[in-house]
């Protein structure tokens, strides 16, 4: 026995710890004297209580644990070994759960000792002593802070919920738990790490009700948040939520003992208190359903913003958050609405009416869409918003104005709900058109410029739809199609490299994007190469290749791409394919004002277009409509010398055909003539991009491949 624990650190694959798991089952059931096996038992229970005890090998000790669970379960060694075995797990149990260990290591530990907990309670003889017995020596108060056990002692909660007489002991000893968390937890006075606050979710999932978190925690709460706010809020009220099954609505608690205190601190000077309060506040209003007792709580989470007793500006977005985490429901929104729309339209703060503009446009949305009419002050405050003087100012209420228009797809909502939104809108917005027309690199320069975007992609998809003749007026001075897609003589603010080259937020790039699918109908009306069909190619690729987008911004402008190309699938290839060989060309060249050098990538992201242009048959069709034959082998013959990793990284010709499900070696029989003159096209002299010194035998390749003039 010695000679197998003195080699344990050593186990680290699966087969030597089976192996030396299997010693220790035959050796603790083969009836050996007592006395032969309480010298390993004493190594185990010391080993585990030793500082700074290595994961990997804390791991190799909770699967032994559980081997003695199992083994001496229902004997006369249960008495010696059983409750010492179980403090010891924990010990090592909590630091295979710890914040430093592997995923795969917590799950398995848990696994494992689960499975020795379940083999310990399931004697009926002995079940009762060894619940109440485990309980009694993890959870009991001991001279040193005891709150690591909390691990354990969930995982014996889990066992137990999972077996009726097992569940119906503990439902006695439910005490315990609480003494052992008011203790331990709530009454720390250091931070507790988030495995340990964590702990004994499987006990509040299966054992708590309402009644026992008002009788049992919540004064215990209440008075910690008094003592110790920056430990309590973030560390214990956050994760406590979080555990409460959903049949808990803790709606009456947050309202009448914890909103109070919750809205004292993010008035703090402390930055950490001030996001717990958020954090907790979110955690405790998820689950909460109770709509008349939410109603209150919005009124009384609205009042002190309304009051203007809020005076810094960080605690104001704050309270905007907690605004915005609220429970949607008509009582909470004509509770909301008004009053946030009336703080917003004077909100000197950008960072403020950031989140305040967040809040009033989410209840507004779905007050919108649950046939609620739009309230005035809400008019008021939009109109306001896009005429004020700070660019930034009247930006943000453009953009958010777009978030809410865009969310309403049904034209019958547009024309019945938001009609008079849109037309107290629309002079501040042709305005802010119109000075980005007149100088558009200023617009970049300021940001106003992606207000623009929004109109812009609002006009067709939205502004259209509200049948209100003022509208119709104003879209039709603005002319909107006509400027966005002008190349002659300068660039139009939407196609010029210098303007969006500028672009920074996800906002900014979102708004381009959806600008750009907008006109794209237009565009698809010029030749593949004309300058308008290649200025909207260079700003789609740059919205998908450029350093300054990050990848959720990436990816919806690679899905954008995508709709764009089932709606018209050859015209939108031969403009991508025309326009990466223009990207090309301009890297090639050197040109400073180009996309390309304003996307400072060169040509690595580039793949991204091919693939959101070249989808599988499976992929079209979930997009929409599948893809002809003739235009995909068409659309393949176009990208046959692009499509090669010296031009574009990452992207072959071979493995876009399998893609398409279009076969190569039938593509070059049916239409050798036209990859050859594809091939042709491509190297000739009057390129500026030569292919011809592609490496020799990927030319043999190709040839060899392509059948004989002869043929």
């Amino acid at each position: 026995m010695r000679l197998i624990f003195g080699t344990y650190p050593y186990y680290h694959d699966r087969e030597s710890r089976r192996a030396a798991a299997q010693c220790i089952r035959t050796i603790f059931s083969c009836g050996a004297d007592p006395r032969a096996l309480a010298d390993f038992v004493k190594l185990v229970h010391t080993e585990t209580s030793k500082p700074g005890l290595a994961s990997s090998n804390a791991f190799v000790l909770v699967e032994w644990c559980s081997i003695l669970l199992q083994e001496i379960s229902g004997t006369e060694h249960w008495e010696r070994w059983g409750l010492e075995t179980i403090q010891s797990t924990a010990l090592a149990l909590e630091i295979c759960v710890g914040e430093f260990s592997r995923v795969n290591v917590k799950h398995s530990a848990l696994v494992v000792t689960r499975r020795g907990l379940r083999e310990a309670f399931s004697d009926e003889e002995t079940r009762q002593l060894a619940i109440e017995g485990a309980i009694e020596c993890l959870a009991s108060k001991k001279s040193q802070p005891s709150a690591r056990n909390a691990i354990m002692l969930g995982v014996i909660a889990g066992v137990c919920a999972r077996k009726v007489e097992a569940k119906a002991i503990l439902e006695q000893n439910k005490a315990s738990f609480y003494t052992f968390f008011n203790r331990e937890i709530i009454g720390s006075r250091l931070p507790v790490p988030a495995h340990i606050a964590n702990g004994l979710e499987d006990f509040f999932v299966a054992f708590t009700s309402l009644n026992d978190l008002e009788k049992e925690i919540v004064p215990s709460l209440e008075k910690a948040l008094l003592r110790a706010p920056e430990i309590v809020l973030n560390d214990l009220v956050t994760p406590l939520f979080h555990a409460l099954p959903n049949s808990i609505d803790p709606s009456i608690i947050l309202q009448g003992h914890l909103l109070k205190p919750l809205l004292a601190n993010v008035k703090s000077s402390n930055p950490a208190i001030r996001q717990g309060a958020l954090s907790a506040f979110k955690a405790a209003i998820r689950n909460s359903n109770d709509a008349a007792v939410v109603a209150q709580i919005a009124e009384d989470v609205v009042g002190p913003l309304k009051g203007g007793k809020l005076s810094s500006p960080e605690q104001r977005a704050l309270q905007s958050d907690i605004i915005f985490a609220l429970p949607l429901s008509k009582a909470t929104a004509l509770k909301v609405i008004p009053s946030v729309a009336a703080v917003a339209a004077k909100e000197p703060n950008e960072l403020a009416l950031i989140a305040e503009t967040l809040a009033l446009v989410r209840f507004v949305s779905w007050s919108v869409v649950n046939g609620v009419d739009v309230d005035k002050s809400v008019i008021d405050a939009f109109t306001k918003g896009i005429s004020d003087k700070k660019v930034t100012t009247k930006k943000l209420w453009t953009i958010r104005l777009g978030e809410l228009l865009w969310e309403i797809e049904d034209e019958g909502l547009l024309q019945s709900k938001l009609s008079s939104l849109v037309e107290s809108a629309i002079s501040p917005l042709l305005d802010i058109w119109q000075e980005t027309l007149a100088n558009p690199l200023s617009a970049a320069q300021t940001g106003l410029v992606s207000a623009s975007y929004a109109f812009t992609a609002l006009s067709g998809a939205r502004f259209a739809l509200t049948s209100s003749t003022k509208v119709a007026a104003g879209l039709k001075k603005a002319q909107v199609q006509q400027h966005s897609t002008k190349m002659e003589p300068k660039p139009s603010f939407l196609l010029n490299p210098r303007v969006y080259g500028k672009l920074s937020s996800d906002d900014d790039f979102i708004w381009f994007i959806r600008a750009l699918s907008s006109v794209s109908q237009d565009v698809t009306k010029h030749e593949s190469g004309s300058a308008v069909a290649l200025g909207w190619s260079q700003a789609i690729i740059f919205c998908i290749s450029s350093t300054s987008v990050k990848p959720d911004t990436r990816k919806f402008a690679v899905d954008t791409l995508s709709k764009l190309y089932i709606d018209q699938p050859a015209q939108i290839s031969s403009i991508l394919v025309a326009g990466l060989w223009q990207w090309r060309n301009s890297l090639e060249a050197g040109e400073k004002d180009s996309a390309a050098a304003s996307a400072k990538s060169e040509s690595q992201n580039l793949h991204f277009v091919i693939k959101a242009i070249c989808l599988s048959p499976a992929e079209a069709a979930r997009l929409g409509k599948p893809v002809e034959d003739s235009v995909r082998r068409n659309q393949l013959i176009s990208l046959l010398i692009l499509s090669r990793p010296e031009l574009l990284p990452r992207v072959r010709w071979i493995d876009l055909c399998l893609r398409m499900e279009v076969d190569p070696g039938d593509l070059a029989r049916v239409s050798q003539d036209a990859l050859l003159d594809e091939v042709i096209q491509r190297t000739n002299f009057s390129e500026k991009v030569c292919v011809a010194n592609l490496p020799q035998f990927q030319w043999l390749m190709f040839t060899s491949c392509s059948p004989s003039p002869t043929q």
